[in-house]
C-alpha cells in the first residue's frame, strides 16, 4: 500500500513538473515574440535588451549570441549568491529568448509591407509587441522554475541587504545603468523603453491576477 501511494504521489509530481516546464517554454516563446515585434517597431525596448542590442551591435555579433554570453556572465554571479533562484526556467529563459527573436525578426522582415502604412504598422507593431511580451513574463513567472539573471540581481541585492522596501529602487538604479549603456552604444533607445520601465511591472501583475483568477495553473503549484 505505501509503494503504490508513493507511486501515485511520484506521478503526480512528475506531471506537475511536466505542466510547470510546458509553461516556462510557452512563457519564453511568448515573451520572445513579443521582444520581436517592440524590436521591429523601433520605438525603445525594455532596458536590458536595449543595453545588450547595443553591445551586440558594436561587436558585431547577433543579439541571441550577445544575449547569451551576457546572461552567462550574469548567471554566475546569480548561482554562486543564492542557487535557490536558479532553475529550468533560468537558463531555458537564457538560451532560447535571444536566438528565438532573432529567428522572428528575420521572418518578419521578409513580410512586405506598404509603405504609406509602415508608420501605422509600427505603432501597432509596438502596442502588440509590448501586451504580449509582459503577458509572457507573467507566465513564465507563475510556472515558478527560476528567474532570469538579470532579474535575480535586484532580487538577491535586497535580499542580502535585508531591505525588500528598496527593491522598487534598486531595480530602477539597475536598468537606468541598462539604459545609459543603451544610449552610449547607440542602441534602440526611445518611447518604448521608457513605457517599459514605467508599466512593466504593473502590466505583469495584471495579467498575474487575471491568470489566478482564471486558475490557468491550477494543479501545477
Amino acid at each position: 500500500m505505501a509503494r503504490k501511494e508513493y507511486l501515485v504521489k511520484t506521478a503526480k509530481k512528475n506531471k506537475i513538473t511536466l505542466s510547470r516546464i510546458i509553461c516556462v517554454i510557452a512563457g519564453v516563446t511568448i515573451i520572445s515574440i513579443g521582444l520581436t515585434f517592440m524590436r521591429y517597431a523601433a520605438f525603445g525596448v525594455d532596458p536590458v535588451t536595449c543595453l545588450n542590442l547595443g553591445i551586440a551591435k558594436k561587436l558585431g555579433m547577433s543579439f541571441g549570441t550577445w544575449q547569451l554570453i551576457m546572461s552567462i556572465i550574469l548567471f554566475v554571479g546569480v548561482f554562486l549568491s543564492d542557487r535557490g533562484k536558479v532553475g529550468f526556467g533560468t537558463l531555458y529563459n537564457m538560451v532560447a529568448i535571444g536566438y528565438t527573436s532573432d529567428i522572428l525578426l528575420w521572418v518578419i522582415g521578409k513580410i512586405p509591407l506598404f509603405d504609406a502604412l509602415f508608420l501605422l504598422i509600427r505603432i501597432i507593431y509596438f502596442i502588440f509587441g509590448f501586451l504580449v511580451l509582459y503577458f509572457g513574463a507573467a507566465v513564465y513567472i507563475e510556472a515558478n522554475m527560476g528567474v532570469s539573471p538579470y532579474d535575480a540581481i535586484a532580487i538577491i541585492i535586497v535580499e542580502k541587504i535585508k531591505r525588500q522596501n528598496l527593491f522598487r529602487w534598486i531595480r530602477i538604479g539597475t536598468d537606468a545603468l541598462c539604459v545609459i549603456g543603451g544610449i552610449l552604444t547607440q542602441s534602440n533607445v526611445g518611447v518604448g523603453t521608457l513605457l517599459t520601465v514605467l508599466f512593466a511591472g504593473p502590466l505583469i501583475a495584471l495579467y498575474r491576477k487575471l491568470l489566478i483568477e482564471m486558475k490557468i495553473f491550477k494543479g501545477i503549484k
